[in-house]
């Protein structure tokens, strides 16, 4: 006899014996869109109507959004346009775009009509290089300069092409610069330590003093110099060519210089000079005086400069110098005190140098693109030093403090 069942049981099997209820067919969008015209009472051709003038609204005045996102937006604080630094060049970027047909003045067009040069231009606005991960982007500024012109000479920025033109139409004498004469220049010049410079080399001053006055070389330029080997075994190096560079790297003197001892050593696989190259060389005097009219008030920029400036003959103000050998910056790249220049211009710059003969241009042009590459270190590390040395010559000379001595009575 079988058990009985629960009350429990019996209830569960009558709710399985009963029918269940058929699930109802989806329902498309349309009969949904007309439910809902149904239950709000609306007609479709108010709903389309709403639709197109709210369309409408959005593309007459895009700025304007929903009230939704309207309320959401006030409750942010308004955001500034962002601004990019690269390199010292400080780039805004708007959040609402400009209209195409606006035009933006430039600022280089301005300077030219006052009269500012574009390296005074560059150094107001700190345009140094852009500080871009890819470290090719740098081989164009070698790539786009001129080559190098070798004993060239004084070779100032601008005005050459009009050096015919000029010299046709005025009775003023004027030089393969392009630039005008005074009429009273002397034949000669006499130094203080009684060396006479020939009719050249006084013209090149002549002309370095106008360029100061007319503010065309700039505040910065760039120098490296070639030795050749005296004395026994070739090892004390003498000045056998000097090369000076600008701010942009343009070529502004270039010449082979006559040593002043027998050479022993050309280092000619190094330097790239030989023998050959003396029969057009200017004397040690002469370039001297040129460099040093041309360095005299400006900042000089180069790798290991104090060796230049000892077969140069002369110093320049330590304040006054950037050098590319003692930067704190530079110095993860040198596997000893110092690193070379080989290796700043591949690791820093990403170019190849120094792969046979030395170009002292090309050494210069290298030098002046690593200091502006790091330029604002350079200015704040520079700073920083003299000011620190100034405040510790001040505070211990300052107020003539300290015991006095008692005198006997």
């Amino acid at each position: 006899m079988a058990p009985e069942l629960s009350s429990n049981w019996k209830k569960l099997q009558e709710k399985l014996k009963a029918p269940q209820p058929t699930k109802s067919a989806p329902i498309s969008q349309e009969a949904a869109f007309k439910q809902a015209i149904s239950k709000k009472s609306i007609s479709s051709e108010t709903l389309k109507r709403k639709a197109e003038e709210s369309q409408q609204q959005q593309i007459s005045n895009p700025s304007k959004k929903p009230k939704r996102q309207k309320s959401q937006t006030q409750s942010q604080p308004s955001q500034k346009p962002t601004e990019e630094k690269m390199g010292g060049n400080v780039q805004s970027k708007p959040t609402t775009s400009s209209s195409p047909n606006s035009t933006l003045p430039s600022l280089h067009l301005w300077a030219d009509e006052q009269g500012i040069s574009s390296e005074s231009l560059a150094e107001a606005y700190n345009l140094g290089l852009r500080s871009t991960s890819s470290s090719s982007s740098h081989i164009p500024l070698l790539s786009t300069l001129p080559p190098a012109i070798p004993n060239a000479g004084l070779t100032l920025p601008g005005q050459s092409s009009s050096s015919s033109s000029s010299s046709s139409t005025s009775s003023t004498p004027s030089n393969k610069n392009g630039l005008p004469l005074p009429t009273d220049l002397p034949s000669s010049l006499t130094l203080s330590n009684g060396l006479t410079l020939d009719t050249s080399t006084t013209t090149d001053l002549a002309l370095i003093l106008q360029a100061t006055k007319s503010n065309t070389l700039g505040k910065y330029l760039s120098i490296d110099c070639e030795m050749v080997g005296t004395g026994p075994s070739g090892v004390t190096s003498v000045l056998a060519r000097c090369s000076i560079v600008d701010f942009h790297g343009h070529q502004i003197y270039d010449s082979y210089v006559r040593p002043t001892a027998f050479v022993t050593d050309w280092r000619t696989h190094v330097s790239g000079i030989s023998k050959r190259h003396m029969a057009s060389a200017r004397s040690f005097e002469s370039v001297q005086a040129t460099v040093a009219a041309l360095l005299k008030g400006r900042i000089l920029v180069g790798h290991d400069v104090k060796h230049d400036l000892e077969v140069l003959g002369f110093e320049h103000p330590h304040r006054d110098i950037r050098d590319t050998a003692k930067y704190s910056g530079f110095r993860k790249y040198g596997h000893g005190p110092k690193p070379s220049l080989r290796v700043l211009a591949k690791e820093v710059l990403g170019i190849e140098i120094h792969q046979g003969q030395h170009s002292s241009v090309e050494d210069a042009r290298v030098a002046m693109l690593l200091f502006r590459k790091e330029k604002h270190g350079f200015d704040m590390e520079n700073s920083n030093r003299y000011e620190e040395g100034q405040a510790k010559k001040g505070g211990n000379g300052g107020g003539g403090g300290g015991k006095k001595k008692k005198g006997k009575k």
